[in-house]
């Protein structure tokens, strides 16, 4: 589905069936406009004329199938269309993290076709990952990293679904591909780098395959996958909510800890986080606490949160290699990796990652 095919009839059925608005009260018209910077999808806020007075919603955000081809083929090859289609279905009413509450939701049978009506959170304060966070706001976006991983923390109850249980499959892909990317990465900007991020990267690159077998060792849960400053809403809907987590095209089952660290990372300058790392991850751990996790402790989280520093630099490698090419996605993209790879040398990362790649895996 596509922007142009958002029309009233289309929307009155779906908001009917499912119980959104009462089927007598028909819409009439509805006025869209394009909303956010995603790389994949597209998001299109949606205000909707009543034939009558109506409790009914004024306005949604409608999520749908990128118009560009590159990004349309990775939203697809990715599983990302069906990933936050499914998440909204079948996992989100079982977290302890505000996102928008989905009324409808889509898919083809292709993987591509996707459509998801949500609420809108506006007024709201976008998160820019180029602007950064103050420290309040990212101890905000732990808060709901905690929300998001305590109640799967650790479980067997999600291995084996078929759209989020992906780590064999869609880890295989990057280890095979990374070295390929990053080769592509440092050629299209190597003006950007330093010869030290180069040489790390390169390293941890050729490390892949030990990446994915040290986050093995860790509990597993649902993990959003791209959880950074771009993906939150501050201050929604007029303030009532004081972040909201959106964009769920990377969630998988995964360790929770690896969000943390890739906020924390993009979110603040390597001064900030270097200041204030400790604080948050404690925050986090009794957060987490209060979510029910009693078997993970503080000791732990500090031993795998190093490897989760690196993630910045995957999905930003990756993602600059898949979807279409544009100048906030090369300025964001190469912020990612260049803190990312400041952020893992602060911790002696690759040397956590080598250390934790032979204790096996451990997390079910």
């Amino acid at each position: 589905m596509h922007a142009s095919d958002i029309c009233p009839t289309w929307l009155d059925t779906v908001l009917t069936t499912t119980g959104a608005k009462d089927g007598t009260v028909a819409i009439t018209d509805v006025a869209t406009s394009p909303i956010g910077t995603g790389q994949v999808a597209d998001s299109i806020r949606t205000t909707v004329s009543y034939a009558a007075p109506t409790s009914a919603p004024s306005s949604f955000v409608i999520k749908v199938t990128s118009d560009k081809e590159q990004s349309r083929a990775a939203g697809r090859s990715e599983l990302n269309y069906l990933r936050e289609v499914r998440f909204y279905q079948d996992i989100a009413p079982n977290l302890q993290v505000r996102v928008p509450r989905c009324y409808h939701g889509e898919i083809d049978s292709n993987n591509t076709e996707f459509a998801l009506v949500l609420e809108d959170l506006t007024p709201a304060r976008p998160g820019d990952q180029l602007v950064g966070c103050t420290v309040g706001e990212v101890r905000l976006a732990v808060e709901q990293a905690a929300g998001i991983h305590g109640p799967y923390w650790g479980s067997a109850q999600l291995a084996g679904t078929s759209w989020l249980d992906i780590s064999d499959t869609y880890w295989a892909r990057f280890s095979e591909m990374m070295p390929e990317w990053w080769s592509g990465f440092v050629d299209r900007y190597r003006n950007r780098l330093s010869e030290a991020d180069i040489e790390l990267g390169t390293a941890f690159t050729e490390r892949i395959a030990d990446y994915y077998t040290a986050l093995r060792t860790m509990p597993f849960t649902i993990q959003h996958g791209d959880y950074r400053p771009d993906n939150v809403l501050f201050d929604a809907a007029g303030g009532d909510v004081p972040l909201a987590v959106l964009d769920w095209q990377t969630v998988i089952f995964a360790p929770g800890v690896v969000d943390v660290a890739y906020f924390i990372g993009g979110a603040l300058d390597p001064a900030a986080r270097r200041e204030s790392e400790g604080e948050l991850l404690e925050h986090y751990h009794r957060c987490l606490v209060e979510h029910g996790v009693r078997d993970y402790s503080l000791t732990e989280l500090m031993r795998d949160y190093p490897v989760g520093t690196f993630q910045n630099l995957v999905i930003g490698v990756a993602a600059a290699m898949l979807v279409a090419r544009s100048d906030r996605g090369d300025d964001l993209f190469t912020a990612m990796v260049t803190n990312s790879l400041a952020h893992a040398r602060d911790h002696d990362a690759l040397a956590r990652i080598i250390a934790l790649s032979g204790q096996g895996a451990v997390h079910v």
